[in-house]
């Protein structure tokens, strides 16, 4: 028998869908998740919880490598967000990850590799909303990285490696931005409109 006792915050949580990011453009924000994934093909990547505070939260999926070992796209992602935080390396440590789990049909807690030197260090993505169909039918949605640049300065991977010290790239990468439309009968992209928000909480 379950037994459970009551939790008024995690009650009021229940309608907050104001919280999810939804809106494709830039932010600022901290990772307060980073754990290892795998898709059913054997690519691996690194599932990350983004929290940008008064915007609200996304969790986003960077795929590294291929069921050959060799690097896949979110590869590069990674590599510029370990720039920004300055990490010359990235290693896992064991640890309990909250993630969905297919035959149970819900989240649960399973044991995991997280990586917690990508925690609460405050960083920019460009963020791109993909317009799905559920399997059961109707519309829905998630939000993937489209771009990485420094909280501060704005500077994208390739101008810090250039030793640029004015951005240009972060703007002309939301001039290029728009949602992804990966429905069934698809529909004509929306142009999304474009914001930069400051996290709360994290440090650089």
């Amino acid at each position: 028998m379950s037994e459970y006792s009551f939790n008024e915050e995690q009650a009021s949580k229940a309608d907050d869908f104001a919280n999810r990011l939804d809106t494709s453009g830039a932010y600022v924000g901290v990772f307060t998740k980073a754990f290892g994934t795998k898709s059913q093909s054997g690519t691996e990547g690194i599932t990350l919880e983004f929290d940008t505070g008064s915007a609200g939260k996304a969790e986003v999926t960077l795929w590294t490598r291929k069921e050959d070992g060799e690097p896949a796209f979110g590869m590069n992602f990674l590599q510029s967000i370990m720039m920004m935080l300055g990490l010359r390396g990235l290693k896992s440590t064991s640890g309990k990850v909250d993630q969905w789990d297919n035959d149970a049909g819900k989240r649960v807690e399973q044991d995991g590799e997280v990586f917690p030197e990508l925690l609460n260090r405050r960083i920019g993505l460009v963020l791109q909303k993909e317009l799905l169909t559920k399997r059961s039918g109707g519309d829905s949605y998630r939000m993937n990285v489209y771009g990485v640049f420094h909280h501060e300065s704005k500077l994208t991977a390739s101008e810090i490696k250039e030793r640029k010290v004015q951005p240009a790239k972060l703007d002309k990468l939301l001039h290029s931005l728009k949602d992804k439309d990966s429905r069934k009968a698809n529909a004509e992209p929306a142009q999304p409109s474009m914001v930069v928000t400051s996290a709360p909480t994290g440090t650089y």
